[in-house]
């Protein structure tokens, strides 16, 4: 069984999970792993996640689904001139019932030196590690933007 918990709702559930507090937790982490990607900085990083975890990104086709941990696209990111601005909007959070694994799905978009480069979907996959929420996977599909994207704030 899992719960779906959008982050606007307070809800205290089954097994004494105070469940708008996690997703709290949660969402912070995903929002403090893309801050890190935003500023590229190691040491948020690894504030917000296991570098051995893995991601599948999908860039605008016709490029090819690429795979790698967690720790080589980090490593990747850090060396970027480019400014990056990637926002998520709308997640819904998903907990497993036994508390330690959840998953956040969210639309983002993503600006590359102001311009809006790509949109699509996330898919953060997190584990509850020594009491703390980790990323320990991610996955997106994306797209090239519309006219109407292209605009977006």
């Amino acid at each position: 069984m899992c719960w779906t918990i959008p982050p606007h709702v307070c809800a205290s559930l089954a097994l004494g999970h105070d469940l708008s507090a996690e997703v709290e937790a949660i969402i912070a982490v995903t929002q403090g792993f893309l801050a890190a990607l935003n500023t590229k900085s190691r040491v948020d990083f690894e504030k917000h996640c296991v570098r051995a975890g893995g991601m599948s990104l999908a860039p605008p086709s016709p490029a090819a689904l690429r795979f790698c941990t967690i720790g080589s696209f980090i490593e990747h990111v850090v060396t970027l001139n480019d400014d990056i601005d990637e926002r998520i909007w709308d997640p819904e959070v998903k907990i497993h019932e036994a508390g330690s694994l959840a998953t956040v799905w969210a639309p983002f978009r993503a600006k590359i030196n102001g311009v809006v480069d790509h949109v699509g979907v996330e898919l953060f996959i997190l584990h509850k590690l020594s009491g703390e929420w980790k990323v320990t996977g991610l996955a997106d599909s994306c797209r090239l933007p519309t006219e109407e994207e292209m605009n977006m704030g």
